[in-house]
C-alpha cells in the first residue's frame, strides 16, 4: 500500500516517521526546505532560534525524543521557579502563580479578588451562551474584563498572535470548555484534571533544529522524497488517491496525510469538498518577526523571569521579549544573554517589515522598556503568515476536517489548522493522524 505525505514540516516528518516504523515506505512531498519554522542557528557561542523557542515536556514529544536518542541532549530551566511577566500600565507585572501571589498583584482589581474563591466553586458560572465564545466572553465573568485583557491578552498574543476578543476559547481551551459546558465549577474541573506535575519547558543541546536533523537522518533511505507542490487532491477510486504535482506530474497513492493548511490545503482539497475549501480559506494567517539582541551577561535583568509579553497597540507591533539564557545559560557564551524579541501578530496586518528601520528603533526601544543597556543586533527573521487566527467558532472547521476524512476514506489532515500549534502539539497530532490512517484503510 502507498501513502503520501504532503508537507515536510515537523509534522509532516514525524507522519513519515511513524509510517516507516510502521513497516511503509511512504513518499514525502516538500517543496522547501524540510522542517518547516523549527530553525536554529550557532553564531559566536549563541544558540539562535529562529522559529519555536521551546519543546513542551508532554507525552508524544518525550518518546518521540527517546527513540531518536535525543534524550541526553534536553536542557531543562535552571530556574525552577521561573514566571511569566505581562505588561501592564508602563511596567513588567507577574502572572500570579498562586494565592497568595493573586492577593498581591495589581493585575486583579480589588473587587475581583475578593470574589474569586466563590466563582471558582460557583457551578455553571462560565457556561456558555454559544457554540463558541471568544476568550474575553468567556473568562469575564471569571476574573473580569479588565484581568482578561491585562492578563490573558498579552499571554495569548505571545502563543497565537491574536486578540482575546476574537480567539476561540472553545478551541483554545477544550478541556475547560467541555467541563463548562457540563455545568461544573471551575474547582471541579480541577479536580477532574489528571494529577501530576506541570509540564516543563525544555530545549535541545545545540538548538531544537536537533529534532529536525535526527528524523530526517531516521528517514534517509526509508522514504521516497519528491521535491514538488501538491496542487490537487482527486479521488480516482475508493482508496485510491491521485495529487497532481506542481511540476506536472502525479503520484498515485491509497491513502495520504495533508500537514499543510491554509491556501495551500484549500487549494488542493477543492475537488473533493468544495465546502471545506471554502472554510479553510477564510482562516486568516498573521504574520512573525523574531529578532535576537544580545546584553552583557552582568545586565540587571528582571530576576527568575522567562520573559515580558506585551498587550496590542504596543510600537512596532512588539508582542514580546524572551529572557532565554537567563533560564537555559547554554545558550549564550558566559559574558552575554540573549533576547529574543517576537514582533507581529493579527494586529500587523500582514504589513511587511522595515528591517532597517527596525534595527535603527527597536534595541532602544527595548532598552526603554525594561530599564537596560541598549542591545546589539543579533539577527531578524520574517515569517509570512505563520500562525493560525483561532477565532470563534474555529471548532466548525475541525468538525469539518473530521468529516470530510470519514466521507473519504484514506484522506487525513494534520495541517497547523487543527488547533495544535507548538511543536509538542504537531508531534502528538502527526502521530494520532497516522492512527487514522491505518483505520481508514484497514
Amino acid at each position: 500500500m502507498k501513502i503520501a505525505v504532503i508537507g515536510g514540516g515537523i509534522a509532516g516528518l514525524v507522519a513519515a516517521y511513524e509510517l516507516v516504523k510502521g513497516g511503509y515506505r511512504p513518499i514525502l512531498i516538500e517543496p522547501d526546505r524540510a522542517g518547516g519554522m523549527i530553525r536554529s542557528r550557532s553564531h559566536e557561542g549563541f544558540t539562535l532560534e529562529l522559529g519555536p523557542n521551546v519543546l513542551v515536556e508532554r507525552p508524544d514529544m518525550v518518546s518521540l525524543l527517546s527513540e531518536l536518542g535525543l534524550t541526553p541532549e534536553i536542557r531543562y530551566p535552571t530556574v525552577k521557579r521561573y514566571g511569566q511577566y505581562v505588561w501592564w500600565r508602563g511596567a513588567a507585572r507577574k502572572v500570579p502563580a498562586g494565592l497568595g501571589e493573586l492577593c498581591r498583584t495589581p493585575l486583579f482589581p480589588l473587587r475581583v479578588k475578593a470574589a474569586i474563591p466563590w466563582r471558582l466553586m460557583r457551578p455553571g458560572l462560565l457556561r456558555p451562551s454559544a457554540q463558541d465564545l471568544s476568550v474575553l466572553d468567556f473568562f469575564s465573568p471569571l476574573i473580569g474584563e479588565d484581568a482578561t485583557r491585562a492578563v490573558l491578552d498579552p499571554v495569548l498574543k505571545g502563543i497565537y498572535g491574536g486578540d482575546v476578543d476574537q480567539l476561540s476559547a472553545r478551541t483554545i481551551f477544550p478541556g475547560l470548555w467541555s467541563a463548562a459546558v457540563e455545568g461544573l465549577s471551575i474547582a471541579g474541573y480541577m479536580r477532574r484534571r489528571p494529577r501530576g506535575p506541570k509540564p516543563s519547558i525544555m530545549v535541545l543541546n545545540g538548538g531544537i533544529q536537533r529534532l529536525v536533523d535526527a528524523l530526517i537522518e531516521r528517514l534517509n533511505g526509508r522514504i521516497e522524497y519528491v521535491h514538488s507542490r501538491v496542487q490537487r487532491v482527486s479521488e480516482s477510486s475508493p482508496r485510491q488517491w491521485t495529487l497532481s504535482l506542481a511540476d506536472g506530474g502525479e503520484v498515485r497513492v491509497n491513502a495520504c496525510v495533508a500537514t499543510i493548511a491554509g491556501g495551500g490545503l484549500s487549494s488542493i482539497v477543492d475537488g473533493v469538498d468544495e465546502a471545506l475549501s471554502r472554510r479553510i480559506s477564510g482562516v486568516r494567517y498573521a504574520s512573525l518577526t523574531v529578532v535576537h539582541l544580545a546584553v552583557p551577561r552582568d545586565e540587571r535583568l528582571m530576576r527568575d523571569a522567562f520573559g515580558v509579553l506585551f498587550p496590542g497597540g504596543m510600537r512596532d507591533d512588539l508582542l514580546g521579549v524572551m529572557f532565554n539564557s537567563l533560564i537555559f545559560p547554554h545558550v549564550a557564551p558566559p559574558d552575554k544573554h540573549i533576547l529574543t524579541v517576537m514582533l507581529g501578530g493579527a494586529q500587523a496586518r500582514g504589513k511587511s517589515v522595515d528591517q532597517a528601520g527596525l534595527q535603527e528603533r527597536l534595541p532602544t526601544l527595548v532598552s526603554d522598556l525594561l530599564g537596560i543597556s541598549v542591545p546589539e543586533w543579533i539577527s531578524l527573521t520574517e515569517w509570512k503568515e505563520a500562525i493560525p487566527q483561532l477565532q470563534v467558532g474555529h471548532h466548525a472547521l475541525v468538525a469539518s476536517l473530521d468529516e470530510c476524512e470519514i466521507a473519504h476514506p484514506g484522506l487525513v489532515f494534520a495541517g497547523v489548522d487543527r488547533g495544535g500549534i507548538g511543536v509538542s502539539d504537531r508531534v502528538r497530532i502527526a502521530r494520532e493522524a497516522v492512527q487514522r490512517v491505518y483505520k481508514s484503510v484497514a
